[in-house]
């Protein structure tokens, strides 16, 4: 019994499974209850991020909050007393969906998109919505939690209001994309009755 260490995580590979096949009931049941009692190896959680790149600064979008990525919405229905942010409708999957131009958005300025636009679809409930960003990297942003907690901090030139920041990784903000939606959604609501 000494040949196989206890493994954390058990996978049953050729020589693992040909050792448990020759084991007796009884140093098998051994052999399972060292594994029971086997204290849970401490595994990092990576997220995945989007790097966005607006004029006033940089900021990371969380993967799990969005339902899909795809290239900017070339066909927009605008509409009138839009507020200067929503940058019209498209369709997708089916259903109408407002587009909001995210940079204009959070910072309530202007933005002129100066590199890879891509629009996020963002689910919250029974709200879909499409937010038009510049992504600076096409390559996801993988953090884990360590490295997030002794990743020192640049200057950033701008922050977003702190009810849409989630938290901040090298002083890079990252959005809560549920308060962004809601916001957005209140705002289009008072704004159209």
């Amino acid at each position: 019994m000494s040949q196989h260490p206890v493994l954390p995580s058990t996978t049953l590979r050729g020589a693992h499974a040909h050792y448990l096949e020759q084991l007796s009931d009884q140093d098998f049941w051994k052999y399972a209850e060292q594994l029971a009692q086997t204290p849970p190896v401490a595994t990092t959680q990576t997220e995945e991020y989007l790097e966005c790149d607006f004029e006033s600064g940089l900021a990371l979008l969380p993967l799990t909050t969005l339902r899909e990525v795809l290239p900017a919405a070339r066909y927009l229905a605008q509409l009138p007393t839009s507020p200067h942010w929503m940058l019209g409708i498209t369709a997708w999957r089916g259903e109408s969906i407002a587009v909001i131009d995210l940079a204009t958005y959070l910072t309530q300025q202007p933005a002129y998109p100066t590199g890879h636009s891509v629009l996020l679809i963002a689910q919250l409930a029974d709200v879909t919505l499409g937010l038009s960003a510049t992504i600076r990297n096409m390559n996801m942003v993988l953090i884990d939690e360590q490295e997030q907690a002794s990743q020192p901090a640049h200057e950033e030139r701008w922050q977003p209001p702190r009810s849409f920041v989630l938290d901040t990784y090298a002083g890079v903000p990252i959005l809560h994309i549920p308060n962004i939606v809601t916001a957005i959604v209140q705002q289009l609501r008072v704004s159209y009755e």
